[in-house]
């Protein structure tokens, strides 16, 4: 097996917790056809271990679904943003309304004591 990808969080107290993508190289088997290879999925934690086998086409069947969903988040966080925008403009805008109305009557408050 191959490493390929090691990604390293850390839990609430401290421990490491590793997810780690490993592949075996294609190859000719003992009967002389060619294998694919494989894709090893797998979590650990301090001495716990899992792991999950994926063949080349469930690897890549779950490309493409990390694919799809990566655009649709992406798309929700882009639309998202935009409209938190407008929102912090429009706030803006608001706030700076009230400061010139509270001005100008801070203005006429001054002018009728004058």
């Amino acid at each position: 097996m191959k490493k390929a990808l090691r990604i390293v969080h850390f839990d609430s107290q401290k421990k490491a917790k590793y997810l780690e993508l490993s592949f075996d190289d294609a190859d000719i088997n003992s009967k002389g056809y060619a294998d694919d290879g494989s894709l090893l999925i797998s979590i650990s934690q301090g001495e716990q271990r899992n792991a999950f086998q994926l063949s080349v086409s469930e690897a890549a069947l779950l490309k493409e679904r990390l694919d799809f969903i990566l655009a649709l988040l992406a798309r929700q966080y882009i639309e998202i943003d935009e409209k938190a925008s407008k929102e912090r403009q429009r706030q803006v805008k608001k706030d700076q309304g009230k400061k010139e109305q509270e001005n100008y009557l801070d203005d006429e408050i001054l002018d009728d004591e004058i």
